[in-house]
């Protein structure tokens, strides 16, 4: 099993990224593809690695970037991905952020203190549940006890928090490779330059860092970031979709990142290839055991 980081971490926009400005799905996915094919290179020469079948697995963001990687590899043909599961794919990536970005100004409302408490509450309970096995399914009723006693806002305030916490090291990545004078802090002031670039939302990172650099490298100058994010979405390709055997969908019915219309969607498009469950929010499920065997199956 190879896991590939996410296009946007700050590694991966340092090594992998052409633009050192990921967030355009296309053009992620294409870079994720070159790097699956150099990582499949390394493993066959240095640790003599025969490879007999290539799946895939992606989940969230992974997801929507393992919908493009069909077409790429169907088209290119070369990994030849036998299977893809993609857990939990947003459709309309623009909502999303938007969404991510209300919730995010729920911090406002809280104030510092009250924020601040939240996240320390928060943390406290996942430390706890990292020293559990993760075969034992008390140790999950634990969390999910725990993450009870928040309120939605609350709960919404959190998963942005926790979302937008790769912002600052991709931020400063960026500006380390375009320096767009986003950043008031010195090139060599990294730390300063971390804390300067907390608290930047996804929106902005869209609008200031993002859309300026892909206007330049496409040269379309009236790219909007709703267009960015549009024409990066899984709604922008779902028909291309269409009856592929190789594609596998796992989604839950009440996905807050989704939404009914988007999954009735994917049913429309990829039919009993869509795996629907009733509960488990955004990748709130993988857990249960039942979630779990189906996986193994998938990609057995």
């Amino acid at each position: 099993m190879v896991i590939m980081p996410s296009p946007m971490s700050w590694n991966f926009a340092l090594a992998a990224s052409r633009s050192g400005a990921p967030g355009y799905t296309p053009e992620d996915a294409r870079d994720l593809y070159g790097a699956m094919q150099r990582t499949l290179d390394v493993l066959k020469a240095k640790n003599n690695l025969k490879v007999t079948r290539v799946n895939f697995m992606g989940m969230s963001l992974g997801a929507l970037e393992g919908a493009y990687l069909s077409l790429l590899d169907g088209a290119e043909g070369r990994i030849g991905i036998s299977r893809y599961l993609l857990v939990n794919p947003p459709l309309d990536v623009a909502s999303v952020l938007k969404r991510l970005d209300e919730w995010d100004s729920l911090k406002e409302k809280f104030g510092a203190e009250r924020s601040k408490e939240i996240a320390g509450k928060a943390l406290s309970i996942v430390e706890a549940f990292t020293n559990q096995k993760r075969d034992d399914l008390a140790a999950f009723d634990v969390l999910a006890k725990g993450f009870s006693t928040f309120t939605t806002e609350e709960l919404q305030f959190l998963i942005a928090e926790y979302l937008q916490t790769v912002l600052p090291e991709l931020v400063t990545v960026t500006q380390a490779i375009h320096d767009q004078q986003v950043l008031n802090a010195p090139q060599g002031e990294v730390r300063k330059r971390l804390e300067e670039a907390k608290g930047t939302t996804f929106t902005e990172y869209s609008d200031k860092i993002a859309v300026p650099i892909w206007r330049v490298q496409t040269g379309e100058a009236d790219m909007t970031s709703d267009g960015f994010s549009a024409r990066g979405s899984l709604d922008t390709i779902i028909e291309r979709l269409r009856g592929n055997p190789r594609i596998y969908i796992m989604h839950n019915t009440d996905d807050f990142l989704a939404g009914p219309k988007s999954i009735e969607q994917l049913k429309d498009v990829l039919g009993d290839h869509v795996i629907l469950y009733p509960y488990g929010g955004h990748l709130g499920n993988l857990w249960f055991p039942q979630n779990r065997a189906t996986v193994r199956r998938l990609l057995k």
